[in-house]
């Protein structure tokens, strides 16, 4: 029976191709599944019941048991987007008039005439669609006892009634456009028109000038598409809808989790997350051994462009129906995916329960796989956090270079494998680095398993392709970001949330093939101490990554790798690293001169010992001078610690880098150009003033 109200809480931004298909059972119209463009040989037509026999059900709504069967969950066809109706008998004696308007005017010219004559001119408030192929379909409820022909004229204009099918929205056409209500005439927000006599006598006019063929339903034999997923699960029919419905939800749970609109790179950043699953579940109808899936399902319209798209259109409602949808129970979401396969005990082969034993738990503990033995674990992600000339760049280079050529760093075992650096920040100096790093250690640059992406890219943007190029490398195990500035795709640097969502971003690298340790250069927070080597941004994006490494240098070109702040897994002492300024004769400038670089190698404990030693002494002869002459210059300073170079000048540079480092250890203070030593520093050296 036909409803008398319109369906006032049926959203159809929301709505799955089952929840259409019951709306339409819910207006008393007898929805049926409808085949694919895709589906059908070129030529013939798919506007048709996927059915192989369908006359049965032109008599009355199909029992509840099928429907369900059809539609309900886990239905054979709850993730079709095609689907149409019966007309006549089955949906309550409706009909539909079709004009084909895009195949030229007289459709519209006859429509037109009759309203005039006996509407003035008016349209009926009644539902009516416009067609994927560019036509109007308006229906109508006729009186019961009224023979609803299935005709199709010459004219452009069809009916559809006893026997008839009808493609409804929001099923999609053949030219990629969806089938569509018009505003404010649609089931869920209109009722359908009682169609007035005038109306009936002249459908029965229409077929009687122009005659054309009959319509009619009868028995379609058809072989079957294979259903709406492979053998594996993967759905192949339904995929925009499936990809509509996962964004919805992931909107909606966002907007629970907090109801404060994301930035855009935040917004990014779960877009390109929560596109991984859908790209996961599905399957490309295409077929070409060349290309991704990823490339196959871009080319059909399905993949990441669509769904950015779609995205963005999503988060254009959050004040919307995107709040009025979280404010709603969250149970029962028809876009919600299977529930996980259990954990199983490995000795009973029983699923686990929620309430683990001691036994049952450690039984689960994942030994670590390490890419630099006690240091970087793979499938983690790193920040490396120094100011600038302090090594970030050198010290990821050497690491660089270890891995991919399979020795030792810094003594520790490697697992040797294919290194992705993204050099954004400066590309070119990164090429010169490189080139001076493979003559400093011998070996040939073209050689080595790296692979580069020269400039900065949109992260989020190119996964996709980045994903694709990783599945042709057997063995990638380090990812390098240089720098994370250069790469942010937010507004706003200091943006707690922007960092968080730049942080998860930068997460999906080490879930790319071969899994990934993700290193990224960071520039740390103002006014950076050696105590509080922390990565711009907040707390939020130290709060994603899993750990922390810093390098703080020494006034004698040392410095140290060691971690700040957090770092899972077990602690490793620092390790040290002379940056040695090397050359190589393919690095030179235009006049032809060689251009030194900076590369880091590893220094040894004896050799530390005896550094710290000796830079311990300096700086006690540096604070003595300080402390003896207040007013002294850097210039004198050096002279009278002795500090001069081999072309007996003074090292000033020398001093001053000296200076700043115990300044950072708050042992002297800086007062204008002049140094003064602290209470600190006195009792350092043990230095006591005259008047003490």
């Amino acid at each position: 029976m036909m409803v008398s109200t319109p369906i006032a809480d049926f959203d159809p931004d929301f709505a799955s191709p089952a929840e259409w298909a019951a709306m339409y059972r819910a207006c008393g119209l007898q929805v049926i599944p409808c085949y694919a463009p895709s589906e059908v040989s070129k030529g013939a037509s798919w506007k048709r019941p996927k059915l192989s026999e369908w006359a049965e059900f032109q008599g009355s709504l199909v029992p509840d048991a099928v429907f369900a069967r059809w539609y309900g969950t886990a239905g054979e066809h709850s993730a079709r987007d095609n689907m149409g109706i019966l007309t006549g008998q089955a949906s309550g004696n409706v009909f539909v008039i079709d004009l084909d308007d895009q195949k030229g005017p007289a459709a519209g010219e006859w429509w037109r005439g009759i309203l005039a004559v006996h509407n003035n001119g008016i349209e009926l408030e009644t539902w009516r669609q416009q067609t994927g192929g560019g036509g109007r379909q308006i229906l109508f409820r006729a009186r019961p006892d009224w023979h609803a022909p299935t005709n199709r004229t010459p004219v452009g204009v069809d009916i559809r009634g006893q026997g008839g099918f009808a493609v409804l929205p929001a099923s999609m056409h053949e030219s990629g456009r969806r089938y569509g209500w018009a505003p404010g005439c649609a089931p869920y927000e209109i009722e359908i028109a009682d169609a007035p006599e005038w109306l009936l006598a002249a459908a029965e006019a229409l077929v009687a000038q122009h005659g054309g063929d009959q319509g009619g339903g009868g028995r379609e034999h058809t072989a079957s598409s294979g259903g709406d997923y492979d053998v594996f699960g993967h759905q192949r029919d339904g995929r925009e809808w499936r990809m509509t419905r996962l964004i919805c939800g992931a909107v909606v749970d966002w907007y629970r989790e907090c109801p404060i609109k994301p930035g855009e790179a935040e917004q990014k950043a779960k877009a390109v997350e929560k596109y991984l699953i859908y790209e996961s579940l599905v399957i490309s109808r295409l077929t070409d051994p060349t290309k991704t899936k990823a490339d196959l399902l871009e080319k059909e319209g399905r993949g990441w462009t669509l769904f950015w798209q779609k995205w963005q259109a999503m988060m254009r409602k959050w004040e919307g129906k995107v709040a009025e949808k979280a404010r709603r129970s969250k149970s029962g979401r028809a876009d919600e995916a299977p529930p996980k396969e259990p954990m199983v005990d490995p000795k009973t082969g029983d699923p686990l329960p929620l309430l683990q034993s001691a036994e049952q738990f450690v039984a689960g503990f994942s030994p670590p796989a390490y890419l630099i033995d006690g240091v970087l674990q793979r499938g983690y992600l790193y920040s490396l956090t120094a100011r600038t000339g302090h090594g970030k760049t050198a010290v990821g280079m050497y690491i660089a270079q270890s891995i991919a050529r399979g020795v030792l760093m810094h003594g520790k075992e490697v697992k040797a494998g294919t290194v992705l650096l993204l050099a954004g920040e400066n590309p070119d100096d990164i090429r010169a680095r490189f080139l001076v790093l493979a003559e400093a250690f011998g070996f040939k640059a073209e050689d080595l398993k790296m692979r580069f992406v020269a400039g900065v890219i949109d992260i989020a943007a190119k996964m996709s392709e980045i994903r694709a190029e990783a599945e042709k490398i057997s063995d990638l195990v380090l990812v390098i970001v240089d720098t994370a500035a250069a790469y942010f795709p937010g507004d706003e640097t200091n943006n707690n949330s922007q960092q968080g969502a730049y942080a998860r971003l930068l997460r999906q690298l080490t879930f790319l093939p071969g899994k990934p340790a993700v290193l990224v250069n960071c520039h740390p927070v103002k006014n950076a101490s050696r105590d509080n080597l922390l990565p711009m941004g907040g707390s939020a994006f130290l709060n994603e990554v899993d750990g922390n490494l810093t390098l703080w240098a020494t006034a004698e070109r040392q410095t140290t790798l060691h971690w700040l702040g957090k770092f899972r897994g077990p602690e490793f002492e620092p390790l040290a690293f002379e940056l040695e300024v090397a050359e190589s004769v393919r690095v030179i400038d235009a006049e032809g001169r060689l251009m030194p670089s900076v590369v880091a190698k590893p220094v040894s404990e004896f050799k530390l010992q005896m550094d710290e030693g000796k830079q311990e002494s300096e700086e006690n002869v540096l604070m003595h001078a300080i402390a003896a002459d207040r007013n002294g210059s850097i210039a004198n300073l050096a002279i009278k610690c002795g500090f001069i170079g081999g072309t007996g000048q003074p090292q000033k540079s020398k001093v001053h880098a000296m200076c700043g480092r115990l300044v950072e250890e708050k042992l002297l203070e800086r007062r204008g150009n002049k140094y003064r030593i602290t209470p600190k520093g006195k009792r350092e050296i043990g230095w006591k003033d005259e008047e003490d």
